[in-house]
């Protein structure tokens, strides 16, 4: 029996609102299913923007984070001019990686679901070892 999981601190959770566009949705009036990836960007932007953070003062620092691997899950249709809340958690931090999982949400319905991993990378775009002050961004509460 595999063992559960810890619950991760509130604290490592962001929420954020968001109207669909129309430009977002299909012919059928659906958000493309691409779209979400861009959701779960928008939450983990906003995720570092409530903890101070501007994502240019790293890159002025040669700290780039790509996403090297993404996972969804899809559970129901979100459509245009909808309101959807995007909780970002900040799920694992390793030396060099730093995971985000995502929830999409309509109301109390969850329309999505995933993780995002990032790599810290130089200019050169070679693995680094993230730093100590952007690895404790990661462990940290909102201050915004």
């Amino acid at each position: 029996m595999a063992a559960e999981k810890e619950p991760l601190p509130e604290h490592l959770t962001s929420r954020m609102t968001l109207t669909v566009r129309f430009c977002e949705t299909d012919l059928m009036g659906i958000v493309h299913h691409a779209n979400y990836l861009t959701y779960f960007e928008a939450g983990r932007v906003d995720w570092l923007h409530r903890r101070g953070i501007s994502y240019e003062k790293w890159v002025e620092m040669g700290i780039h984070l790509p996403v090297v691997e993404a996972k969804l899950r899809y559970r129901k249709a979100a459509r245009f001019d909808e309101t959807l809340v995007v909780e970002s958690t900040c799920a694992e931090v390793t030396r060099v990686t730093v995971r985000f999982s995502y929830r999409i949400l309509r109301g109390t319905d969850l329309l999505c679901e995933g993780e995002t991993l990032l790599a810290c990378v130089g200019n050169e775009l070679t693995p680094k070892r993230l730093p100590p002050e952007i690895a404790a961004v990661f462990r940290s509460p909102e201050t915004v």
